[in-house]
């Protein structure tokens, strides 16, 4: 049986846990599995859902969300035209960013597939690929 989400609550004892990646945690319609098999939907009001928060059932079984590592891609430059021209190209396919001297981190995302292939064959930028936890700049990923 689907469990249903109604209520977001924090700082109470959870029955069971979830573990979501960076998109999930964003998504308005939210559809999972829980650590202890549980299959459940989100039915609550909420922009995103953030580290620690409870997802309270209908039924009163109350699960925790955790955040997984995301698949990322840590871009290095070493000049400053490259940099701002690869950031202005993420930023136009709306995607979450990570910007700091003149590296940028972005998750994997078949969107950015061909920015990532560009600069592989580009001598000035260093491409490296791993899982951590994304942490965006700002409001990433907002609703307009």
């Amino acid at each position: 049986m689907i469990k249903k989400a109604i209520e977001i609550k924090k700082d109470i004892q959870a029955d069971d846990s979830v573990l979501l990646d960076w998109f999930d945690m964003q998504k308005p319609n939210l559809s999972a599995i829980t650590q202890e098999g549980k299959e459940f939907i989100v039915k609550a009001k909420y922009t995103h859902l953030h580290e620690d928060d409870i997802l309270v059932c209908e039924d009163g079984y109350k699960i925790k969300v955790s955040k997984s590592e995301d698949n990322i891609y840590t871009l290095t430059f070493n000049d400053h035209i490259t940099f701002a021209r690869i950031a202005y190209e993420i930023g136009n396919r709306h995607q979450p960013i990570c910007i700091e001297d003149y590296k940028i981190t972005i998750l994997e995302d078949i969107s950015t597939t061909d920015i990532i292939n560009s600069c592989k064959e580009n001598s000035s930028v260093t491409v490296k690929k791993g899982k951590v936890l994304f942490k965006p700049n700002g409001n990433a990923h907002h609703t307009h």
